[in-house]
C-alpha cells in the first residue's frame, strides 16, 4: 500500500514539476511519511522516476488492451475513429498521467533518455501491429485506398500526437466539436472514394 501510494505521488509530484523539480521530500510529505522511507521501497529518486514512468506505460497499456477487445469486429472506420476518441477522453480522464507522460517526453531527464526510448518503443510496438492490422483491413476491403502501411501508420500517429497536444488549449466541449472536424478530414483522406 505504502510503495502504490508513494509512486501515485511521485507521478504527481513529477507531472507538475519534472524530475528535476520534484523532490523525495515533497513525495513524502503528499503520502504522509518520512522522506527517508520512501528508500524502503526506491533507493534512489532515479528508481521511483522509472517505476513511475513504467506504471504510467502499463496503465495506458491496459486501457488500449481494453479498447481493442471493445471494438474488436466493428468496421474498419469505426474502430479507427472510436480509438483516435477514446485516447482523447483517456488523457481527459488520467491529466496527470498525461501530464507526466508529456513532460518526460519533452523534457527528459539525462539518466532516462535510454529506457525512455526502449519504453515509448514497446508502446508504440504493441500500438502499431493492432493499428496496421486495421489499416491492411480496410485496404483489402476496399474502404481504405491502397497505400504503404507505414504510411498511414506515420499519419495516424501524427494526428493522435496532434490531439495531445491541441487539447490542452480548448475547453473540452470546444475540443469535441473540433475532434469531429479533425476526425472528419483525416478519414476523407485515406478512404477509398
Amino acid at each position: 500500500m505504502t510503495a502504490d501510494a508513494i509512486l501515485q505521488a511521485a507521478l504527481s509530484e513529477f507531472a507538475e514539476k519534472g524530475f528535476e523539480g520534484a523532490s523525495l521530500a515533497g513525495i513524502a510529505q503528499l503520502v504522509g511519511i518520512k522522506k527517508q522511507s520512501i528508500a524502503t521501497y526506491f533507493p534512489k529518486k532515479e528508481d521511483l522516476f522509472i517505476a513511475a514512468f513504467q506504471e504510467m506505460a502499463r496503465h495506458y497499456i491496459e486501457f488500449l488492451d481494453q479498447l481493442y477487445k471493445e471494438i474488436l469486429g466493428t468496421p474498419v472506420e469505426a474502430r479507427l475513429r472510436e480509438i483516435v476518441y477514446r485516447t482523447y477522453y483517456y488523457r481527459v480522464e488520467y491529466p496527470v498521467l498525461t501530464a507526466f507522460y508529456k513532460r518526460s517526453v519533452q523534457f527528459p531527464a539525462p539518466f532516462f533518455q535510454e529506457m525512455l526510448e526502449q519504453q515509448i518503443s514497446m508502446m508504440e510496438q504493441r500500438s502499431a501491429a493492432f493499428y496496421r492490422a486495421v489499416f491492411e483491413e480496410g485496404m483489402n476491403s476496399g474502404e481504405i485506398r491502397r497505400q504503404h502501411t507505414e504510411s498511414l501508420l506515420s499519419a495516424y500517429y501524427c494526428l493522435q500526437d496532434g490531439i495531445a497536444m491541441q487539447m490542452f488549449f480548448y475547453n473540452q466541449e470546444e475540443f469535441g466539436r473540433r475532434l469531429k472536424d479533425i476526425w472528419e478530414i483525416f478519414w476523407s483522406g485515406i478512404k477509398q472514394i
